[in-house]
């Protein structure tokens, strides 16, 4: 990857997981637990405390990428930023709603905040990068979906699984560990080696004219080059590309998310932005429907806005200026009302 393009991916992740602003005592309206598991160290999950001795169903919410807390408060604001959607809020007294750590990264903690311009940060730490990969997040999920059921009362006809960017690509292999799973949703996912990406990218930068063809390939030989270094050394936490460990890049290779997706018989809701080019590249996620197809699977709904973004916003072109709409509402409502018609 070249420069100017290894910074875009590097800003553009931070962008990624820009988190939803929430009400200074956001924290208040949880139940928090912890699980300590002898493999998977230390996992925190929480949910809702609105109707929670009500029989639900569950809805598990993984988000994205980063080190940052799933539930960040920024001092100068004087709230919390929600590293999800808000709009899983709305189902709290429908669903247990259920958020869930990353290695080393309590659910809750203040982030730094760049003055200049204003990037947050959180501090590394040996857990983190010891643990984080896409088998600790998944087994971390599954263990979760086990406990909440001994603990909360769970209408088990749904326990729906919900990833966003990096936690789709989790979402179905939590699903492949833990058969109590009903539902996966994946939104704004690679479907094919979330590696091929990249490669993608750069094709699209000749071809787009903003560099030649000859740069484009000169970056793509680069770039397996690098993916051989991780490949070859896939438990590496010292070792890193792109500020992230060769375990990372490696385990999220391992398998693919339609490796994983076949390997289900449950009902896959997927959802991608036709203009989703740096978070989850349209044009990998595009491969699941063929693939399906390809195995006579019926299992899949796969669901394209042509105009939205990472964020699940269309984005419309008016008078030389991007108008925003929010799909979340209405996508949301249509999960649950698939989830509700689709029950295992």
């Amino acid at each position: 990857m070249n420069q100017l393009r290894s910074a875009l991916f590097l800003s553009l992740t931070l962008w990624m997981i820009a988190p939803s602003f929430a009400q200074t005592d956001l924290r208040e309206g949880f139940q928090e637990f912890t699980i300590q598991d002898e493999r998977s160290g230390k996992v925190e999950f929480c949910t809702f405390r609105s109707t929670i001795t009500k029989r639900k169903p569950i809805m598990l919410f993984i988000h994205g990428s980063g080190n940052e807390p799933t539930f960040a408060y920024h001092k100068d604001l004087g709230s919390y930023a929600w590293k999800g959607f808000l709009e899983v809020e709305r189902y709290k007294d429908e669903f247990h709603v259920i958020c869930v750590s990353k290695p080393g990264v309590p659910l809750f903690d203040t982030v730094a905040k760049d003055p200049v311009n204003f990037q947050t940060s959180y501090p590394l730490n040996a857990e983190f990068t010891e643990r984080y990969s896409l088998e600790w997040r998944a087994e971390a999920a599954s263990l979760l979906i086990d406990r909440a059921m001994e603990l909360l009362p769970v209408d088990p006809s749904r326990i729906l699984v919900i990833g966003h960017s990096q936690g789709g690509q989790v979402a179905p292999k939590v699903a492949v560990l833990n058969k109590k799973v009903t539902h996966v949703v994946m939104l704004n996912s690679n479907t094919l080696n979330h590696l091929y990406d990249f490669v993608l990218q750069e094709r699209l930068a000749s071809l787009r004219g903003e560099q030649s063809y000859v740069d484009g390939q000169t970056h793509i030989d680069s770039l397996l080059h690098e993916y051989e270094q991780f490949l070859q050394d896939p438990t590496s936490t010292k070792r890193t590309w792109n500020r992230e460990t060769y375990l990372r890049w490696a385990s999220f290779s391992d398998e693919t998310p339609l490796d994983n997706m076949l390997k289900l018989d449950i009902p896959i809701y997927m959802v991608a932005g036709g203009k989703d080019l740096w978070g989850s590249f349209v044009m990998n996620t595009d491969y699941a429907p063929i693939a399906f197809l390809q195995h006579g699977r019926t299992n899949l709904t796969y669901r394209v806005f042509p105009n939205g973004n990472h964020f699940l916003q269309d984005e419309i072109e008016e008078g030389g200026r991007t108008r925003y709409v929010d799909l979340k509402p209405q996508l949301f409502a249509d999960i649950v009302r698939w989830s509700a018609g689709a029950v295992k």
